[in-house]
């Protein structure tokens, strides 16, 4: 199979068959196909790839989101932070969208994006401290 074809004006090739190529996978856009059956056949190769870069890509754009909000609602500030790491640590089981968006005077779909970054980056701190030992304080810091 050949590498991968870049939009750099060289020859696309299949990733599959290696005929020239015309279409790129619908998801990442990095590898190319000659047809629908050889993206198909393909797949199983490039899923992993393909899913890889695809989060990435998620979580990259969901950062860029993520740092708009702060700018655009000021929530930079100390007294802001405060603010947020105390409803964040009250004590619930969680925090709605509404009462968050309500309390920083924002768009609900603001609140759910904001809110769902801390999440990632929760889940991101529980993985890396089991994975480093520290079991017991990663399903406490999970609560």
């Amino acid at each position: 199979m050949s590498p991968t074809a870049t939009n750099s004006g060289t020859k696309k090739t299949c990733q599959v068959c290696e005929k020239a190529a015309s279409k790129t996978c619908s998801r990442c856009h990095l590898v190319w196909y000659c047809s629908e059956i050889c993206q198909k056949k393909g797949w199983k190769v490039h899923k992993s790839l393909c899913n890889s870069e695809y989060q990435t890509h998620q979580y990259e754009l969901h950062k860029k989101a993520f740092d708009t909000i702060i700018e655009k609602y000021n929530l930079k500030t100390a007294e802001k932070s405060t603010e947020i790491s105390e409803i964040l640590t009250n004590g619930t089981e969680s925090v709605s969208a509404e009462v968050f968006a309500e309390k920083f005077s924002m768009d609900i779909k603001d609140a759910v994006v904001f809110l769902e970054w801390i999440k990632v980056g929760i889940d991101f701190k529980v993985t890396t401290s089991k994975n480093a030992g520290f079991g017991a304080a990663a399903a406490a810091l999970a609560k």
